[in-house]
């Protein structure tokens, strides 16, 4: 009798499980910025700019600290996320119990720190634990039940908030954190296989030109930008209308807030059956190229529909939208069937790097066309507009900018090329250089 893992049986449920519940409860820390926000202004007297400062710092760090934890995970296996998301846990205590910007500035700092592991990691948590060919399948279901928190989040967390406060609310939030950390601490590990190797840490210098050397060959592959192009734009189009100029959109039909962001919430269900709708057509037919190329185009008409017919904005067409917009998660698993396995996360970090990057780009974008002056107002032909009383025809103009990116992600989707696994491609997959021996030692 061998003591080896089942792949795909209960203990791989577990860890799945566990990993997953970081990945959602990081996620709903740093959603609930937009909820506690201007509640946090009042009470510490912080400005308009130094609000914008806090929400840039934890989006940009999370992007570029995302480019690390997928080769750290890669050369350091699955114990290293816990340990990274003992920083999620800090920095949202740190957060909830703020007393100054300089400490809001640190708590994000810390929270980036974990949350750059956290989707990733849940990624290939379901990677290692139910083999390679169901990567897809099982990060899709992590990233539509991401969306069903984004859901509730939209529709209670403001109440919950108005209740009992901003503090109360992020310091409960941050303990649920710190729960499934010791829960993580306890159980996520590699599974134990018979050929599988033992992670031991390499020394400092090491890992550091181990990491160097994966972000090096991924960012070296062509075809990965393209496939990030199509990963930003549709997962930046998904936020930025469902968080932000959606809810907007509809106040300028005479919608009251919570009418609004009850009708944008409706693109999280959406997304919510998507993302493992998507990632299952994809395996049934054989193909993502053309799967995630025409859903990407087809969530630009949609939105486009919305924008210019607002009558049309209502919740099966929120629904709908999010739908389409599900088709952003076959980028993971388009980027891991381009590259060998030991650089799936350096590959999957580079796609969520770009989807946090684009989101940034997206969210801003329009709101910089409605100022009425420079080069993204001239694009949308909203140049000289009164910034201050924007019309309805001025929103709609400035809002057309994100359906015109999908384009340019739907080309890149194609530019791509066709990667479903298959042995035409699979010299797309080879190790190229053995696993350094730092690296990895055998299993005893």
């Amino acid at each position: 009798m061998n003591n080896y893992d089942k792949l795909g049986g209960g203990t791989a449920w577990l860890v799945w499980s566990i990993a997953t519940m970081f990945s959602i409860a990081s996620f709903a820390f740093s959603a609930a910025y937009g909820v506690t926000s201007t509640l946090i202004a009042e009470d510490l007297g912080l400005t308009l700019a130094q609000i914008g400062i806090l929400g840039a710092i934890y989006t940009w760090a999370v992007a570029v600290m995302q480019l690390l934890s997928g080769p750290i995970m890669d050369h350091m296996g699955l114990r290293s996320l816990p340990y990274a998301a003992v920083f999620s846990a800090l920095g949202g205590f740190l957060y909830a119990n703020s007393v100054s910007f300089e400490m809001l500035v640190l708590a994000n700092l810390c929270m980036s720190i974990g949350g750059c592991f956290a989707f990733v990691g849940a990624g290939l948590v379901g990677g290692r634990w139910f083999g390679f060919h169901k990567f897809g399948m099982m990060l899709g279901i992590v990233a539509g039940l991401g969306s069903l928190f984004n859901y509730v989040n939209q529709n209670i967390l403001r109440s919950v908030v108005l209740d009992y406060g901003w503090s109360a609310s992020l310091n409960f939030i941050a303990t649920v954190i710190a729960v499934i950390v010791v829960l993580m601490l306890i159980f996520v590990r590699e599974p134990r296989q018979p050929d599988s190797p033992t992670f031991k840490w390499p020394g400092f210098k090491v890992l550091c030109i181990e990491v160097v050397k994966s972000l090096t060959s991924v960012a070296g592959k062509m075809r990965l930008w393209w496939n990030t192009l199509h990963a930003g734009t549709t997962f930046g189009a998904h936020l930025s209308i469902s968080l932000v100029w959606g809810p907007i959109l509809l106040m300028q039909m005479d919608m009251t807030l919570l009418q609004a962001v009850s009708i944008s919430s409706f693109a999280f269900l959406g997304y919510l059956i998507g993302c493992p709708l998507w990632v299952w057509f994809c395996d049934r037919v054989k193909s993502f190229m053309l799967p995630a190329s025409i859903l990407c185009f087809m969530q630009g008409g949609v939105l486009a529909l919305i924008i210019l017919y607002p009558d049309l904005a209502n919740r099966p067409m929120f629904f709908l939208l999010g739908l389409l917009a599900a088709n952003t998660v076959l980028n993971y698993p388009i980027a891991g069937a381009m590259i060998p396995q030991s650089l799936l996360g350096a590959a999957c970090a580079q796609v969520n790097a770009m989807q946090f990057l684009w989101t940034g780009i997206l969210m801003a974008v329009p709101g910089l066309a409605l100022s009425g002056v420079g080069i993204w107002a001239m694009i949308a032909g909203t140049s000289g507009i009164d910034a201050d009383a924007p019309t309805l025809a001025n929103f709609q103009s400035a809002f057309m900018l994100i359906p015109y990116s999908l384009v340019l992600g739907g080309f890149g989707g194609l530019f791509t090329l066709e990667s479903y696994p298959s042995e035409k491609n699979a010299h797309l997959r080879e190790e190229q250089v053995p696993v350094p021996s730092a690296q990895l030692a055998p299993a005893e």
